[in-house]
């Protein structure tokens, strides 16, 4: 089944190119949900990294340095 505005659509009522072009669908919104995680992961990532570079400038002075 799939939902297309507001209207579903069960498998039988598609042809088979409707079939292949729902399942691309799903394969697609699959991947959307798929880097939206990505997008989110890299974004605390890269607060992780500069809350690091924060601390270290905010102490005076680097690890490596002294």
């Amino acid at each position: 089944m799939i939902t297309i505005d507001g209207v579903e659509y069960t498998e039988e009522e598609l042809s088979s190119d409707s079939k292949i072009r729902a399942n691309r669908i799903m394969e697609l919104r699959s991947e959307v949900v798929r880097l939206i995680l990505a997008q989110q992961e890299a974004e605390q990532n890269i607060m992780f990294h500069a809350q690091q570079i924060k601390e270290e400038m905010e102490g005076g002075g680097s690890e490596e340095g002294e």
